[in-house]
Order: structure tokens, then C-alpha cells, then sequence
């Protein structure tokens, strides 16, 4: 597979990442993506190299706390409006 594209997408999940922790999870969208692209990596046997390992990893950790504070935001928005 061709390195350039596999730093894009890894980038491409960091940013999806970064964009569902500043929204606070509100769209799960975005975290998922920043999960998938690392889910997709490895299913598919990509030789990733240090730098697109831990940017992956950095961008799995996120995603999954954007996903904990949608969560959370469900929560919420049942405590308030119910």
C-alpha cells in the first residue's frame, strides 16, 4: 500500500478524533471514524510505521472518549428533559 496515503488516513482520523472530543461527542460520526480507520488498518495486515502507529492509537483513545461523552450527552439530555 502506498505510505503517503496511509499518513493521510491516519491523519484523516486524528482529526476526526480531535473534532468529536471539541464537540463534546455531540455527532458519534466523528468518533467513530477516528476508531475505523485503525479497525480498517488492521484487518487489513498494514504495515504501519511508528509515527502512523501512535497517531492511530492517540486517534483510537479519543474516538473512544468522544463516544463516552455522547453517552454522556444521552444522559443528559434525559435527566433535563424528562
Amino acid at each position: 500500500m502506498n505510505h503517503e496515503i496511509v499518513v493521510k488516513l491516519s491523519k484523516f482520523a486524528m482529526i476526526m478524533s480531535i473534532i468529536g472530543l471539541c464537540t463534546l461527542g455531540v455527532c458519534p460520526a466523528f468518533g467513530i471514524m477516528g476508531i475505523a480507520v485503525g479497525l480498517v488498518f488492521k484487518r487489513k495486515g498494514v504495515k504501519l510505521n511508528s509515527a502512523c502507529q501512535k497517531i492511530i492509537k492517540t486517534a483510537g483513545l479519543l474516538g473512544g472518549i468522544s463516544l463516552l461523552l455522547f453517552v454522556v450527552d444521552i444522559i443528559l439530555a434525559y435527566v433535563f428533559l424528562v
